[in-house]
């Protein structure tokens, strides 16, 4: 809506009919056709209008007199204002002289009927005679309206004031002159009388024919009654009635006729008069069936109110059935009432037709306890719906009675192929669930709302709105509890007896009765819930209606945190489906296969999508970090994730299956040791970063005893490693030493080297020491000092069992344990002071059992046995420095 017009200015200020008027102002229109009215001084002008712009119009003034203000009415800013005026007045105007206004001209016309004026008489002269050219300025208008209010000085005019007229024409005449202008007046009447009697001389002969005609009348008169008598009019009257009488002889049938008629039209006239009372019943059954109640109800108060006191059997029999009517739509009206789906507006518009027609229940509370009642069907007939569905499902998979169908409501890691592309049954149950909350429950909400607000066009009963609260509720709590039903049923009391109404669905295995199926499905569920409770926090309800979500959320949320967190644990614990053995190799570390990083990844992404969906508490939900029970939970879950690893780790190190060329089975032990070592080192701790940045709380409770647990799997796969490789190098000693039938006892002859045996120990264990680097060179020392020890082993052994040595073979014996232990004399130098004290000489067992040497040429020949063997196993030594 635009601005009013303002009129700031006219010109000319004043003027007579038709003369060119310029207005100017603001806010005149954006065009010709904004202008819809334009009046000057109370007369329309709107044809003769110019739009110019929006702040100028010409036009034409119209036939008003004096002052008048000028208003503009546009459609965009409507009637507007004006802070000038325009005078409008009439000039006498002669028959040559155009006019915008029709004028008078009867007094132009003279005397005589075949006289016409000369053309000097159209111009009026002053009656006084005077000359009104020495006038130099003329009286103001505005007080001769103030003096004389109803008056003017034009002399045609009836309200004519001679006052007015001197004033105007003559207010500077001198007395002498205005006595001449009144001789001038008075011979001017005279000439006029005399004019008169000159008329009657002219036309003599016309007046004589007038009086002739009269005297002839006169005559013809007095004859009739001389020949009728004095009355004359008596005769006409007795024939006059017998006229009558034979008339009334002649049309007595037809006057009868006639007032069947005027009978029959009497009636059509009541029936005309009345016809809104007797079309009353079929106006009615029309309106009805064309839905129209507003009508219909309009159309009955309307016939109450005039014919409701009625005595007229007729009207009350029409009314009777007009009730009738009336009282089948009340009844239609309250079963429609309880029709359902029907939308807020819908039922606000019956329940205003059912007041108004007087229904003797409360229908808006009828309405509010039918739309609860059908809220809780439908919600109880979705769940009845999907458990009807699974239980289909359940007899379609009994042929396969050893497995337990893990699709019941989300597909595990083992089953995710088959059905990717299948919304569980209980994902879907919950979002229809959702679905038909969110669309019923706000309607009962609000219509209670508007009941309680008198919105609904009945007086509220305030003593019902503790049952409203109950049957807020009791919804809510369906709702709720339905959820709990599906998803979580080990928060329900079990015990309760009304247990079986929220329904009995297909109970899951594992450690927390449903981690076969939980992933990101249950996210999913997650989410529709917490779009349902934001909506409902929209809805002002009750703090115990939205406790009861909050606490299904909050259940909602640990068991959605357990259940990714287990089924990450069942995926990392299955990770050796995945496991190609293809080596990766760590500068700092050495090779390892990729479960360590897709483990690092999926714990990464599993704690982040806890975060996300369980931990980051969206608007008036509880904070679950401040919850010890949750976090402890969490801590153990944790703990439970990353010790799924080490049992995967071992459990595929120590697998016998799938042994191909390139994967034996001390490959696998060495890799599996490997990635423990890589996990204790590496991933751990940047786990532990990646829980700080997340905000978790502390985790390093979890992160140590994941590691101890790892150093226990190190260790059994080192002592399945050892098993593997050293138990075949022992087993090849005792047949090395005494291959041939030797003896120690006999006497040898003294060679310069050592026995083949010594060099094959060596050899074989160049063999393990080249095998660990490959992999890991950090397992090196740990892994050669084992051997070492165990063939030191075996060789005191093999020694304590030798019951008596000859000098040569007391020399031999005792340069063969030198040299080994030469060449493993770097083996344990890097391990700690306590290891390196029990390895400081692991051969001094085997020393022991040898007789000391006790010439001078044993002991020469031993150096140069000894210094023959460094020369000679140069290579060999070199390889063996772990160094």
């Amino acid at each position: 809506m635009g601005l009013p017009p303002i009129v700031t200015g006219v010109s000319p200020k004043e003027g007579p009919p038709g003369t060119r008027v310029t207005i100017r102002g603001e806010n005149f229109g954006s065009g010709p056709d904004d202008i819809i009215g334009l009046i000057i001084c109370n007369s329309d002008c709107l044809l003769s209008a110019e739009w110019v712009s929006s702040n100028k119009i010409v036009a034409r003034s119209g036939p008003g007199k004096s002052k008048g203000d000028i208003v503009i009415i546009t459609k965009s800013g409507g009637k507007g204002s004006c802070t000038v005026q325009f005078r409008g007045y009439h000039e006498t105007i002669g028959p040559l002289k155009e006019s915008a206004v029709w004028v008078d001209e009867s007094h132009l016309t003279g005397l005589g009927r075949h006289r016409a004026l000369i053309p000097s008489s159209y111009q009026q002269d002053d009656p006084l005679g005077l000359s009104v050219e020495n006038a130099v300025k003329k009286y103001p208008e505005e007080e001769l309206q103030e003096l004389f209010p109803e008056s003017n000085g034009e002399l045609g005019s009836e309200n004519f004031s001679p006052s007015w007229f001197l004033l105007q024409h003559h207010h500077s005449t001198g007395f002498d002159d205005l006595k001449a202008g009144l001789s001038f007046l008075k011979r001017r009447v005279e000439a006029q009388k005399e004019g008169q009697i000159s008329f009657l001389k002219t036309h003599a002969g016309s007046v004589i024919e007038q009086m002739d005609t009269l005297m002839t009348l006169k005559k013809v008169v007095e004859e009739n009654k001389t020949k009728y008598g004095p009355d004359m009019t008596a005769s006409l009257e007795n024939s006059i009635l017998s006229a009558k009488t034979e008339a009334g002889r002649l049309f007595d049938d037809v006057l009868k006729r006639k007032e069947q008629a005027d009978g029959t039209r009497n009636a059509l006239g009541i029936l005309q008069r009345f016809r809104f009372l007797f079309h009353l019943p079929s106006t009615l059954d029309k309106n009805i069936q064309k839905a129209d109640y507003d009508l219909v109800i309009n159309d009955y108060a309307r016939a109450n109110a005039l014919f409701g006191q009625t005595e007229v059997q007729v009207f009350k029999r029409v009314l009777q059935e007009a009730e009738q009517r009336i009282l089948n739509l009340r009844e239609m009206l309250q079963e429609k009432l309880q029709q359902y789906p029907a939308s807020l507006e819908e039922q606000k518009k019956i329940i205003r037709n059912l007041t108004n027609l007087e229904c003797p229940n409360d229908p808006a509370w009828l309405c509010i306890a039918g739309q609860y009642k059908h809220c809780s069907q439908i919600l109880f007939q979705c769940k009845d719906k999907y458990l009807s569905l699974e239980q289909e499902e359940i007899v379609k998979s009994a042929p396969s009675k050893g497995k337990r169908s893990n699709n019941l409501l989300l597909p595990s890691s083992n089953s995710a192929e088959s059905s990717s592309n299948t919304t569980p049954g209980r994902v879907t149950f919950l979002e229809e669930l959702n679905d038909r909350f969110t669309s019923v429950f706000p309607e009962l909400w609000k219509l209670g709302q508007a009941y309680f607000a008198g919105e609904l066009f009945v007086r509220a009963d305030t003593l019902k709105k503790e049952e409203f609260k109950k049957m807020v509720l009791d919804v809510v709590t369906i709702f709720s509890q339905l959820i709990r039903a599906a998803l979580i049923p080990h928060t329900l009391d079990r015990q309760s007896p009304h247990r079986a109404q929220f329904g009995i669905w297909q109970a899951f295995s594992g450690i927390f009765s449903d981690h076969e199926g939980i992933g990101s499905w249950f996210v999913l569920c997650l989410r529709t819930v917490r779009t349902c409770y934001a909506e409902l926090l929209t809805l002002d309800l009750p703090v115990e209606a939205l406790d009861a979500i909050r606490d299904l959320l909050h259940d909602l949320r640990v068991h959605c945190m357990r259940s990714l967190l287990m089924q990450t644990a069942e995926n990392i614990t299955h990770l050796a489906s995945q496991e190609n053995w293809k080596l990766e190799f760590i500068e700092s570390h050495g090779s390892i296969t990729q479960l360590p990083h897709i483990f690092e990844t999926q714990v990464i992404e599993c704690l982040q999508l806890v975060k996300e969906t369980v931990f980051q508490s969206e608007q008036r939900e509880t904070n679950l970090m401040e919850n010890a029970s949750v976090l402890n939970d969490l801590n153990i879950l944790v703990q439970k994730l990353l010790f799924s690893f080490a049992r995967s780790t071992e459990r595929l190190a120590s697998s016998d299956q799938d042994h191909s060329e390139d994967s034996t089975r001390e490959m696998k032990l060495l890799l599996g040791l490997s990635n423990c070592q890589y996990t204790m080192l590496h991933i751990l701790p940047r786990l532990k970063e990646h829980w700080n940045k997340l905000g978790y709380p502390d985790l390093s409770a979890a992160i140590q005893a994941a590691r101890d647990l790892l150093e226990k799997t190190e260790e059994r796969l080192m002592e399945a490693y050892l098993e593997e490789k050293v138990e075949p190098l022992i087993g090849i000693v005792e047949p090395s030493m005494y291959a041939g039938r030797f003896d120690w006892n006999k006497n040898i002859p003294i060679t310069d080297d050592i026995r083949p045996y010594c060099k094959e120990i060596i050899m074989n264990m160049i063999a393990v020491h080249a095998e660990v680097a490959q992999v890991s060179p950090s397992l090196v020392p740990r892994i050669l000092e084992r051997v070492v020890r165990e063939v030191a082993a075996e060789l005191g052994r093999l020694f304590s069992c030798v019951n008596k040595f000859s000098d040569s073979g007391a020399l031999q014996a005792s340069a063969d344990i030198s040299a080994l232990s030469r060449a493993c004399f770097n083996v344990g130098k890097n391990s700690n002071e306590t290891r390196l004290q029990q390895f400081s000489n692991p051969f001094s067992e085997a020393a022991d059992m040898i007789p000391p040497l006790t010439t001078p040429d044993s002991i020469e020949s031993h150096k140069r046995i000894l210094v023959n063997f460094e020369k000679r196993m140069k290579f060999q030594l070199f390889c063996l420095d772990i160094n």
